[in-house]
């Protein structure tokens, strides 16, 4: 896999994260359920293992 399509899966990715994230706050806040924010937690290792997976050949 070249460079650029990598750098263009991983900003397709934390773009979908990102607005899936503020999808699930947004209606999350509505109802008073703080505790959907520790989803983040997963996210971010979730994301973390996908950037890292990217890096060994």
């Amino acid at each position: 896999m070249t460079d650029s399509i990598l750098r263009h899966l991983i900003a397709s990715a934390a773009t979908l994260v990102t607005f899936l994230a503020y999808i699930s706050g947004y209606f999350s806040g509505k109802v008073g359920w703080w505790w959907t924010a520790l989803g983040l937690i997963i996210i971010y290792v979730a994301m973390f293992k996908f950037v890292d997976a990217g890096g060994h050949h």
